[in-house]
C-alpha cells in the first residue's frame, strides 16, 4: 500500500454519519456543509502529533481547509475514478469489512476460551452412538446416550459399558480411552463436553457431526507447550540382544564429541527420521504413541542437551532437545488461535452470531413460499446431479430475500441449484438439501448485504475506510499534480536552485577515526601508539592487558556532531587529547571539507523537496481562489473553548 501519511491529519480524515440536523455547520465549501464534529474527531486524534503551532484551533483551522479541498479537487480531476484506485480502494474495503465482521465479542470470547483451553490437557474417554449430521429425528440416539451413562452411574465400569454401547470401531482396542489432548483435538462439541466436565466426571450427551458422545474425564493436567526433539533408536529387534550395548556405544561416541545428526544417519533404525539427523516433527504432550519418550524429551531443560540411553517399547533411544516452546501469553498466541478457528465449527457460531446481528440491524424480507415452490417443482434428478434449469416452469419473477429493495430472486436460487448439484455428497432426501442450500443462500445474501453496507451501520469501519479514500486519493493527487511534475521539470529546478542558492549550505565535514578511553593518561598513551602507527586490533590488547577498554569509531563527522569535541584544530594527523561528554578522545584526521554552498548535484534531493513545498503552496491558493469557503465563526469559536 502507498504511503498515505501526506499531512498529519491525511491519515485521521472521516466523514460523518450521524444525522447531520444535529451537528453544527463548522464551515461550507461551494454551500456544502462541513461539520465540526469531524473537525473535533481529526483535531483531537492528533493532538499528540502535531506541532505547537497547529495545537491552537485557528491554526489547524487552515490545514484542515487545505485537506477539504483537496479532496474535492481529487474528486474533481477524477482520481475516484480510475481503475488503479477503485482497485485498490475496493481491495482494502473487503479486507477492513472481513475484519469487522469477525470483531464481535462472541469472537474475542471464544478466542479466550480457546486459549484457556490449550494451557490445559484433558484424558477422557467416550462412548460414541452414531447419528448423521443431517438427521432430524435424533431421540432414539439420545435415548440410547442416556441408557449407556445410567448404567456408569450405576455403578458399571466405563470400559464394560463402552464395549457394550460405542459404535466407536476402535473401542475393541481402546476401550473407549482417547487418552490426552488439548483444544482443536477434537470436534468442538466434544472437546467442550471434556473440558466442562470434572475430573472423574460423566458428561451428559453431547451432540457432533458424528453422534451423540458420552465423555469421562480421567485426568487433567498443566499443558507444557511443545518440544522439537531429534532422536536415535536401536530397534528392539527379535533375536537382537545387543540393542542396548549398542545404545550406550553411541552415547560414548557422542559424549567424544561425534556429531549427533550424523550418529542418527549413521545408527538410527528409526528410517523415516534418520535421513533428516533423527529429527522428529514439533509435538506436545499425547501425540506420540510412547509415554516414556514424551517423559523424556519433555524432561530436558537446555537447547543441544542430550539424554541418557532409555528404552521404549520400539526400542532403546537418545533424544537432543531442539526447541522447547511454552504457552505464550493470550495476546501473542491470539493470531495462531484464530487461524485455528478458521477451520473449526467455532466458525459456524461466529457466523450465526454474525447473522442474528445482521437480522436484528434490518429489515429483512423473506418469501415464505420459496421452499415449497422448488422441492414441489424440481425433480428427483437433482440427487444424480442431472437436473436442468430449463425444466423449471413458472419461475416467479420476484425475490426470495430482500432488504431495501435489493434482494436474490428465485431465478438466483436456481441458477445456484443447477451449480451446486456437481459437487452433492450424501443426502438423506431431496427436500433437505433443498432447504439446506436455500438456508446458505439467504444467509450468504445478508452477509454480502451486511458487507456492502457496513459504513451505514458501524461508524468506526465508516471512519477508517474514508480516512482510506481520501488518503489514497490525495496520494495520488499530489504525485500528479505535484511531486512527479517537480522530479521531471529539470529546467525549473536548476531555475530555483540558482534563486535560492545560499540556502543549500553544507557544514564543515571530518573524515577520521576516533579512539575514546576512560582515563586522560590511557589517552595519551593511545596517542603515542597511533603517532607510531601501531596496528587497531594491537593498541586494543595493549589497552585491556593494561585495565582499560578503548573504542573506536571511524567515518564522516559534521562539525556539529555530538560525539566530537568543540574547536577541533583543523589539522591532518593525530590529534592532541580532548576530553568531551565525560570521556578523553584521541582523533585522527583523514580529511576536512570545508563549508561552503552546495552544487546543484550535491543539494538536488533538498532542491526537489523545497521546490515541491512552493509548487504545493501556489497551487493550493490557486484551489483556494476557485472554491468558497465560508467558516462559520461562532461555532469556531465554541471548539476553540472547548480545547482550552
Amino acid at each position: 500500500m502507498k504511503n498515505l501519511l501526506l499531512l498529519v491529519f491525511f491519515a485521521t480524515s472521516c466523514f460523518a454519519i450521524a444525522q447531520k440536523d444535529e451537528q453544527k455547520v463548522l464551515l461550507t465549501i461551494n454551500n456544502q456543509p462541513v461539520y465540526a464534529d469531524e473537525f473535533k474527531r481529526v483535531f483531537s486524534k492528533n493532538l499528540n502529533l502535531l506541532q505547537d503551532d497547529q495545537k491552537d484551533v485557528e491554526e489547524y483551522m487552515d490545514l484542515f481547509v487545505d485537506y477539504k479541498l483537496k479532496v474535492l479537487e481529487a474528486e474533481e480531476q477524477g482520481f475516484d475514478t480510475l481503475p488503479s484506485f477503485m482497485g485498490e480502494y475496493n481491495i482494502y474495503k473487503k479486507q477492513l469489512a472481513d475484519k469487522y465482521m469477525k470483531d464481535s465479542e462472541i469472537t474475542e470470547n471464544l478466542l479466550k476460551e480457546a486459549y484457556s483451553r490449550k494451557t490445559e490437557e484433558v484424558n477422557a474417554s467416550h462412548i460414541l452412538i452414531k447419528l448423521s449430521a443431517s438427521a432430524t429425528d435424533t431421540l432414539k440416539a439420545y435415548q440410547k446416550a442416556m441408557k449407556a451413562r445410567k448404567e456408569i452411574l450405576s455403578g458399571k465400569s466405563f470400559q464394560e459399558v463402552a464395549q457394550a454401547y460405542s459404535e466407536d470401531p476402535s473401542v475393541k482396542q481402546n476401550n473407549g480411552d482417547l487418552g490426552w489432548f488439548s483444544v482443536f483435538s477434537m470436534v468442538y462439541p466434544f472437546e467442550s463436553a471434556a473440558y466442562k466436565t470434572k475430573k472423574g466426571g460423566i458428561s451428559m450427551p453431547a451432540r457432533s457431526q458424528f453422534g451423540y458422545h458420552i465423555v469421562k474425564v480421567n485426568d487433567r493436567r498443566k499443558a507444557e507447550g511443545t518440544v522439537k526433539v531429534a532422536h536415535i533408536m536401536i530397534e528392539n529387534k527379535k533375536g537382537n540382544s545387543d540393542a542396548k550395548t549398542q545404545i550406550f556405544e553411541v552415547k560414548e561416541k557422542l559424549d567424544s564429541g561425534n556429531g549427533f545428526s550424523e550418529m542418527a544417519k549413521q545408527y538410527s533404525d528409526d528410517k523415516n527420521t534418520a535421513i533428516n539427523g533423527g529429527v522428529i516433527n514439533t509435538f506436545s504432550r499425547g501425540k506420540l504413541n510412547s509415554k516414556e519418550f514424551e517423559n523424556v524429551a519433555f524432561g530436558l531443560t537446555e537447547v543441544n542437551e542430550i539424554s541418557q540411553p532409555f528404552k521404549t517399547e520400539y526400542g532403546w533411544h537418545i533424544v537432543k532437545l531442539l526447541e522447547k516452546n511454552p504457552i505464550k501469553s493470550f495476546e501473542d498466541e491470539k493470531v495462531e488461535l484464530s487461524r485455528r478457528m478458521k477451520g473449526d465449527i467455532r466458525a459456524q457460531l461466529i457466523r450465526e452470531d454474525v447473522l442474528k446481528d445482521i437480522k436484528e440491524t434490518y429489515n429483512v424480507k423473506e418469501d415464505e413460499e420459496a421452499l415449497a415452490y422448488f422441492t414441489q417443482n424440481v425433480s428427483d434428478d437433482i440427487l444424480s446431479s442431472r437436473w436442468d434449469i430449463a425444466d423449471l416452469k413458472d419461475i416467479p419473477q420476484k425475490n426470495i430475500i430482500e432488504i431495501k429493495g435489493e434482494g436474490k430472486s428465485y431465478e438466483d436460487f436456481a441458477k445456484l441449484m443447477s451449480n451446486a448439484q456437481r459437487q452433492i455428497g450424501n443426502v438423506d432426501s431431496k427436500e433437505s438439501l433443498i432447504a439446506n442450500w436455500l438456508e446458505m443462500f439467504k444467509e450468504n445474501f445478508l452477509i454480502s448485504y451486511h458487507k456492502d453496507h457496513l459504513e451505514e451501520t458501524n461508524k468506526e469501519y465508516a471512519y477508517i475506510i474514508e480516512e482510506y479514500r481520501n488518503g489514497l486519493l490525495l496520494f495520488e493527487l499530489m504525485e500528479d499534480n505535484i511531486w512527479q511534475a517537480a522530479k521531471e521539470d529539470s529546467i525549473a529546478l536548476k531555475r530555483y536552485y540558482d534563486q535560492h542558492k545560499k540556502s543549500f549550505v553544507k557544514e564543515k565535514q571530518y573524515t577520521l577515526t576516533m579512539v575514546s578511553t576512560d582515563t586522560k593518561d590511557m589517552a595519551k598513551q593511545v596517542r603515542k601508539w597511533m603517532k607510531d602507527e601501531v596496528a587497531k586490533e594491537e593498541i586494543e590488547k595493549n589497552a585491556k592487558e593494561m585495565g582499560h577498554t578503548i573504542l573506536f569509531k571511524s567515518g564522516e563527522f559534521k562539525e556539529n556532531n555530538e560525539a566530537l569535541p568543540t574547536k577541533i584544530k583543523d589539522r591532518k594527523g593525530v590529534s592532541k587529547v580532548y576530553e568531551n561528554n565525560g570521556v578523553f578522545l584521541v582523533l585522527d584526521i583523514k580529511n576536512i571539507e570545508k563549508e561552503g554552498i552546495k552544487t546543484y548535484e550535491e543539494a538536488r534531493g533538498e532542491v526537489v523537496s523545497k521546490y515541491q513545498q512552493q509548487l504545493e503552496k501556489e497551487w493550493i491558493e490557486n484551489i483556494r481562489s476557485k472554491n468558497n469557503v465560508t467558516i462559520h465563526q461562532e461555532v469556531l469559536k465554541s471548539l476553540e473553548k472547548e480545547f482550552e
